[in-house]
């Protein structure tokens, strides 16, 4: 089988599956759980090292849990390696300490064939000049930890946030949604040395994202009104959302990692948790 190991077990997250499963049950027991009777497609959710943004995504997480999802489509930023369009995951599984995920082929294969812009490969999922890609990764054992059925995965990575692309994904999602799916877009916020640069950043980026407006929020990011890592996975959900009528994006929880330590190291990333949601009726 072809498997795509854990690779910042024991940096980014517990490498112990015992310690790993006690401290992510223990951060989405300690997440409200902020149910408003709405129905859940995706989640904007951080990837920094648990210790700074666990607390953050669980909250995000603790809302999936009551979801009955038996389907994940992570989409995730590559921060090292360029890919070419979006490079959908070609393997059999994800493994983490917690233990392997099983990618779903045929979800996989049907959003590969949607759009020459999605193609199966392993370009920004495996090592590449030494370091592999943790935003994918340390989605997935908050993922194994607040589930409740066993699921399946499709893995998605890219770096071209051209507008064309983040449609093409977004579209082949909405095509591809059934009852049951979940989509993750994996993101952390402003980086720099300025806590209150960062406060005002993400100020304007989350006022941007809660409008729900995908090509809105991918044309600011070019802009560079918009910082996030992983805009284009985020625009990439809001425009699934626009497609399947799920228009409404919640704020669940936001902080950063000087206010999440309490020490000034003189460089500072922004957090933050959303859902994207279809409206009450």
């Amino acid at each position: 089988m072809k498997v795509r190991k854990p690779a910042w077990a024991g940096r980014f997250y517990p490498g112990e599956p015992e310690a790993l499963r006690e401290m992510t049950t223990s951060l989405l027991a300690a997440a409200p759980l902020q149910n408003e009777d709405r129905r859940l497609l995706g989640l904007v959710v951080p990837h920094a090292g648990y210790i700074y943004s666990g607390s953050t995504a669980a909250a995000g997480y603790r809302l999936a849990a009551e979801a009955g999802i038996d389907t994940v489509i992570v989409i995730a930023p590559s921060h090292g390696q360029y890919v070419r369009g979006v490079s959908l995951y070609d393997g059999e599984a994800y493994a983490t300490p917690l233990g392997e995920i099983e990618v779903d082929g045929e979800l996989t294969r049907r959003l590969a064939e949607a759009s020459p812009h999605l193609h199966l490969s392993q370009e920004g999922h495996t090592l590449f000049d030494g370091r592999p890609e943790h935003s994918l990764e340390v989605q997935l054992p908050f993922l194994q930890s607040a589930l409740k059925r066993t699921f399946r995965l499709a893995a998605a990575v890219f770096h071209d946030y051209d507008w064309e692309i983040c449609r093409a994904l977004g579209d082949a999602i909405a095509a591809a949604y059934r009852e049951g799916m979940l989509i993750i877009a994996s993101s952390d916020l402003y980086h720099g040395e300025s806590l209150a640069e960062c406060r005002l950043a993400d100020d304007r980026t989350l006022g941007i994202l809660l409008r729900g407006e995908a090509e809105g929020f991918c044309r600011a990011h070019a802009a560079g009104e918009v910082e996030a890592c992983g805009a284009g996975p985020i625009a990439a959900l809001l425009r699934a959302g626009e497609r399947l009528g799920a228009s409404s994006v919640r704020l669940l929880a936001r902080t950063n990692s000087e206010e999440v330590t309490g020490e000034s190291s003189g460089y500072v990333v922004g957090y933050a948790a959303a859902a994207v949601e279809w409206p009450r009726s």
